[in-house]
């Protein structure tokens, strides 16, 4: 798409002084009116540095290599990294790279400080090292970029385990000897340290059975990524829970798991039902093609009573989400209830995988409405599509269609009656300032507002936009056009900078 304001931004960026905040947080000179004129030309993107890491052989740690990449607009920076990492690294002599030949970048989830990437390859299986390897290079790249706390790596649209079978939590950053790494990994999920390159734990010998002695369960407490709804009811989130499992027992211990609900009741709920259990074991068989199939029997529906066809489908991606990100090689699910297999009601499924489910993922972003017994602005988290999430045209629009029911009571809508989402002519990102493009029916629609209500429309639209990393300043403009004011309490020449002050804390 043609790019209407980037005369106004090549100018200010360019020019230093002109309309701009300088390094001592004083407005700079006023750009004359006529000066900001929009010119047809495309927006090449901004270019940042990110940390890729790479295998470092003669320390046996991962070290990282400094990039300058180009961020395209609405894009997830991590994306860009994580493409960066399976190129292999720039310097052969010290570096080596972590994937193999022929592996590719299919997409990424974010949410919550969760980040599930997926990677094609139809290459030679790698060893349980280096894939260990991998996902941990994958893992600090992304936390360095997006500060996610957990990070899961899929191949081919599925989890896979460094051993077949055992199921092993999400990676979070860590440094040191990778060698040491993998052995405390191997330690915890293996119950034995395993030497790097190993397709398998050593076999232990089994101690003589005793007519008198029962064996004590064995107990592991493991990260596991659960997925709950946001509390609108729109989509998947994720919480990271630290689960029981007993003897190995997996998928039941995850869904009773599932069956209490989230912790972050505030902005979650549960999708199932309260007596939520099977009727039988689950059964795990080889699926055509590869990997296996999964068979869940449930006593009775899992999906709450009040659900719609989408809440049923929402539990039943609640289920296989939190199941296929923990137990390795599930590529398929079939659910029965009572004996009778079920389809999914939106998909019309009998065997669901987890990309059937993928746009139901969504992500959190923070809005600012007006709140309601106050002059301050009150932060509200809002579920939104993955791909809307690094837009901030699509955040500011979430200002347009005002406070939903679960946003609270005291969400008040600060956007005047009579502007639509088609009154956003663009928000468009140049360095760290957001360009933020309204209509003229926008102007209009605000002329009479009081100054109150002005200073809380510009500035929920400023905290919400400079709440995205790299993204410090928002210059408004009417029609590309540089505009006097809305209402005319606030002057809209100059940048605005975030404004802490006006944010009601939370209680």
């Amino acid at each position: 798409m043609k790019r209407l304001i980037a005369a106004a931004a090549a100018l200010c960026i360019l020019a230093g002084g002109c309309g701009v905040i300088n390094d001592n947080n004083e407005p700079g000179r006023k750009i004359p009116a006529g000066t900001l004129q929009p010119v047809e030309t495309e927006y090449t993107g901004k270019v940042e540095k990110v940390a890729v890491y790479f295998l470092n052989g003669a320390s046996g740690t991962l070290t990282a290599e400094v990039r300058t990449v180009v961020i395209g607009q609405d894009t997830n920076p991590a994306e860009v990294a994580v493409r960066e990492l399976l190129k292999g690294p720039s310097n052969g002599d010290l570096l080596a790279p972590v994937a193999p030949q022929g592996m590719s970048f299919d997409r990424m989830e974010y949410s919550r400080g969760v980040a599930n990437v997926y990677l094609n390859y139809a290459g030679e299986p790698m060893d349980p090292a280096q894939k260990f390897r991998l996902e941990l290079a994958i893992t600090d790249t992304v936390t360095d970029v997006l500060g996610a706390a957990y990070v899961s790596v899929f191949y081919n649209g599925a989890q896979s385990g460094y051993y077949p079978g055992i199921p092993y939590g999400p990676m979070v950053k860590q440094t040191g000897n990778l060698d040491d790494i993998w052995n405390q990994a191997s330690a915890k999920y293996l119950d034995t340290p395993v030497v790097p390159g190993e397709q398998g734990p050593p076999p232990q010998p089994s101690p003589a059975p005793s007519e008198s002695a029962v064996p004590a369960p064995k107990v592991k407490k493991i990260p596991t990524v659960l997925y709950f709804i946001s509390s609108d009811g729109g989509y998947l989130l994720p919480e990271v829970r630290n689960v029981k499992y007993t003897d190995g027992d997996y998928i039941k211990s995850i869904i009773a798991e599932l069956g209490k609900g989230p912790q972050s009741t505030s902005v979650m709920a549960s999708p199932l039902s309260n007596d939520v259990a099977l009727l039988e074991d689950d059964r795990i068989t080889p699926a055509a093609g590869g990997g296996y199939r999964l068979t869940l029997d449930f006593r009775s529906q899992p999906a709450r009573d009040d659900s719609d066809a989408r809440g049923v489908s929402l539990a039943y991606a609640s289920i296989v989400y939190s199941i296929t990100g923990f137990v390795p090689d599930i590529v398929s699910t079939e659910i029965f209830v009572n004996g009778k297999k079920v389809a999914d009601a939106e998909t019309g499924k009998t065997a669901v995988s987890r990309s059937d489910y993928s746009e139901y993922v969504g992500s959190s972003a923070p809005v600012y409405f007006a709140d309601r017994g106050s002059d301050l602005l009150l932060q509200v988290s809002r579920s939104m599509e993955q791909d809307r999430i690094w837009s901030a045209k699509q955040r500011v629009l979430e200002l347009i269609d005002g406070p939903l029911p679960g946003d609270g009571e005291n969400a008040w809508p600060v956007v005047p009656e009579g502007i639509t989402d088609a009154d956003i002519l663009s928000v468009k990102i140049y360095s760290d300032t957001a360009y933020v493009n309204l209509s003229g029916n926008f102007a209009n629609r605000s002329a009479g507002l009081s100054s109150k209500a002005e200073m809380l429309l510009v500035y929920s639209i400023v905290n919400t936009i400079t709440a995205m990393d790299g993204i410090n300043k928002v210059q408004f403009l009417v029609e590309g056009r540089q505009a006097e004011t809305l209402a005319g309490s606030i002057a809209l020449t100059d940048p605005f900078l975030r404004n802490y002050g006006i944010i009601k804390e939370s209680s």
